[in-house]
């Protein structure tokens, strides 16, 4: 499963992506990774949960952010969830990146069995076509 939580700064995504990675934590039989721009969020969210700071890389685009996604999976194959939170890369990205990038969260899904809960800073009457599916 690949789900986009979309909404303008300021509308609770960040929230509501806390409370499903701490939900997801609980029930999972595998493990559940955080990723965020910052440690703002750490302490809000369940200690059996990964937490990876993606600001501490030099993430400059989406096929970097794929990388650094596969380089986490390849590291652990328990992995059952990702949320990625706060990642001005996915939210600024133009239509063909994006197109491209969930492409590859497909793939990853697909092959390794991991969902991805993604959250993009946008007006949700201005997501691309493809992308609508995923909200």
């Amino acid at each position: 499963m690949v789900k986009f939580i979309v909404g303008e700064k300021g509308t609770g995504k960040t929230k509501i992506m806390i409370e499903m990675a701490n939900e997801a934590s609980k029930v999972s039989k595998g493990h559940v990774v955080y990723v965020d721009r910052d440690n703002n969020h750490i302490h809000s969210l369940e200690r059996s949960l990964r937490f990876i700071n993606a600001g501490e890389f030099q993430i400059e685009n989406l096929k970097a952010f794929y990388g650094f996604l596969c380089g986490i999976i390849s590291q652990n194959f328990d992995i059952e969830t990702i949320f990625i939170d706060g990642m001005k890369i996915i939210s600024n990205a133009d239509e063909k990146c994006l197109q491209d990038f969930v492409s590859n969260l497909e793939r990853l899904n697909k092959d390794f069995q991991v969902d991805f809960v993604v959250s993009m800073s946008r007006n949700p009457n201005n997501v691309p076509d493809f992308l609508k599916a995923y909200v």
